[in-house]
């Protein structure tokens, strides 16, 4: 299983100080597998390599492996910048969430706008998969718990409920209330980060770090650390927005 593990800095020093061996990874009190929990059990076996990719290069990182002296099964430190079963940098993927579901950017301007930055980006097909996987998941799978989630926190609040922008460029109705679900989530994510950041000033998120607060949000729960549905799932959608 993955541990989404919270790291502060960029890439680059992630992997200085997994090389030096100053990346300071503190184990979880208990195993993450619901069958198991047991406590103080979590040893550390090794590291795996996989690679990364951000908008200007790519990355070959040794991730932390553990083992659960208990019941013999063995977990991931995966940091907070990378999403479960996805090469790219997180906070590239949230971007390109953000064009299509908030802002409401066509394709075509959307790609306008990544090759502006003057950085290598993704194809427009890994793109648009991006989009489809985040509204099976979050749009889909998560919305729910985290509308409880919020009513649990605060009662009385008034939930955001505008309309997504732009839902004339998907001509398919189960997709258009695809993309009005995943537009919601965003919309609570962020009404959930300021409370959380209300209650914790010193957060070590920022504002612009709204999935990786989301990743630690989904296993505190406890939930699967994933915004993303895996495209290989048959309940995934073939065609992409």
């Amino acid at each position: 299983m993955v541990i989404v593990q919270h790291f502060p800095g960029p890439v680059k020093d992630y992997i200085a100080a997994v090389m030096a061996g100053l990346l300071a990874c503190t184990l979880p009190e208990c195993c993450p597998h619901p069958d198991c929990q047991a406590l103080h059990c979590l040893i550390r076996w090794g590291y795996y390599r996989r690679w990364l990719y951000t908008a200007d290069t790519e990355y070959l990182l040794r991730v932390q492996r553990l083992r659960c002296k208990v019941c013999g099964r063995t977990h991931s430190l995966l940091p907070d910048f990378v999403h479960p079963h996805r090469r790219y940098a997180l906070d590239l993927q949230q971007q390109v969430v953000l064009w299509y579901v908030l802002t409401g950017l066509s394709w075509a301007s959307l790609m306008d706008s990544l090759a502006e930055t003057g950085e290598a980006h993704p194809a427009r097909s890994t793109a648009r998969e991006w989009v489809s996987a985040f509204v099976q998941g979050a749009g889909e799978r998560l919305l729910a718990p985290l509308q409880r989630h919020l009513m649990a926190l605060d009662p009385l609040a008034e939930l955001p409920d505008t309309a997504a922008p732009r839902l004339d460029r998907v001509e398919e109705p189960a997709k258009r209330r695809g993309l009005e679900h995943a537009h919601r989530f965003w919309l609570l994510a962020e009404r959930l980060y300021a409370q959380i950041k209300a209650r914790l000033p010193r957060l070590h998120f920022s504002a612009q770090q709204l999935f990786p607060f989301l990743l630690h949000w989904l296993q505190s729960q406890p939930l699967p650390p994933r915004l993303f549905w895996s495209p290989t799932l048959p309940t995934t959608p073939a065609q992409p927005f």
